[in-house]
């Protein structure tokens, strides 16, 4: 593949355009879904995965600067049953307890249809983060429920798929990653931000050939990607009051700690020391615990 035009690439991460490549409910959309969805859970080529609905197909309508707007994708995958994706770029320290969180709304909205229990399909849920969360060095981690003294498994309903982009990064750097790792191609794709590397990655693969192009489009729409630079920034935001939320609390627990000292009698430049407060704060909390 050859790109003419000079263009500026949108990254995959934005989780605006990875809706738009994998989320869109096309034709092309659906396919480099399948592709990714059969890589992520490894399934033997003579068993692929056939088809999929897109439950939530992306609109333009989306409040994408809203930092509660959620841009997963929710698709229905025939003779398998629903799968939840989500490119996750801030770390709000839940992704834990989020990812059950939809797992269970998945469970629900087959029950509002007016399903049996005995009707309900497996929910799978998968979390692209871009940041590292759990302790193993294993970039991908799946969860399902087992009975915890036999290990048998529970029948296979549930199951949470993590991955952390960072540590593939890191590993692939090294050259940890197995050649026949399915899953690398993708990764590699969601996490490059060398553009001169597009047309090599394309010229690769056919199926991330169709990535690239997909992205190229994206990249191209003059629509698509104001939705994405304002994405993008809203994410920026959401970091940049996250670490100031962080920063206050800090602060606040300092000066608590050091009003604690001051009643206690401890000296003033001990206090200055142990809190890393300037003096004039200590002497304010010092005013304030007078009055």
């Amino acid at each position: 593949m050859v790109y003419k035009l000079p263009i500026f690439w949108l990254k995959p991460k934005n989780d605006f355009v990875f809706k738009f490549i994998f989320g869109r409910g096309t034709k092309q959309s659906n396919k480099l879904l399948l592709a990714l969805l059969n890589d992520v859970f490894n399934v033997p080529k003579g068993l692929s995965l056939g088809t999929v609905e897109i439950t939530n197909p992306l609109t333009f309508q989306t409040n994408v600067t809203d930092q509660y707007a959620i841009l997963d994708i929710r698709a229905k995958v025939a003779g398998f049953g629903h799968v939840n994706l989500e490119m996750q770029r801030v770390n709000q320290r839940n992704i834990d307890k989020r990812s059950l969180y939809y797992r269970a709304k998945l469970f629900e909205e087959q029950l509002d249809k007016g399903n049996e229990y005995r009707d309900l399909k497996k929910v799978v849920t998968i979390n692209f983060l871009d940041f590292s969360h759990f302790t193993t060095d294993m970039y991908h981690s799946c969860y399902r429920l087992m009975e915890k003294r036999t290990f048998e498994p529970y029948p296979d309903l549930l199951q949470l798929h993590f991955i952390e982009m960072p540590k593939f990064v890191r590993q692939d750097k090294e050259n940890l990653i197995h050649p026949n790792d399915r899953m690398a191609k993708w990764i590699r794709f969601l996490t490059n931000e060398d553009d001169a590397r597009w047309e090599e990655m394309a010229n690769q693969d056919p199926i991330i050939e169709n990535a690239v192009d997909m992205l190229r489009t994206v990249s191209m729409d003059r629509e698509a990607r104001m939705l994405a630079e304002a994405r993008e920034k809203a994410l920026k935001d959401i970091n940049s009051i996250r670490g100031e939320g962080i920063e206050e609390g800090i602060k606040k627990g300092k000066r608590e700690d050091a009003k604690m000292m001051l009643m206690e009698g401890l000296d003033l430049h001990l206090i200055i020391k142990i809190t890393g407060l300037t003096e004039s704060e200590v002497l304010e909390l010092k005013d304030e615990l007078k009055r």
